[in-house]
């Protein structure tokens, strides 16, 4: 196989790739994950972690 034509071919690859992880949020896809929920989710999410991270901290804090 030519270089052209792998390069061609990778191409194609990523962009159904692509294709694939928006089809995940499209509008016609049954499924489609609501961006607002799953933003809404991981902040959440993150908030979590960073006070479990807080009381790590203090923990350290008060061993010392």
């Amino acid at each position: 196989m030519n270089s052209e034509k792998s390069q061609l071919i990778n191409d194609l690859i990523e962009v159904e790739d692509r294709i694939d992880e928006l089809w995940e949020y499209h509008p016609e896809n049954p499924n489609a994950i609501d961006v607002v929920d799953m933003f809404n989710e991981l902040q959440s999410r993150a908030i979590s972690l960073i006070q479990a991270l807080e009381e790590l901290d203090g923990e350290k804090d008060d061993l010392i």
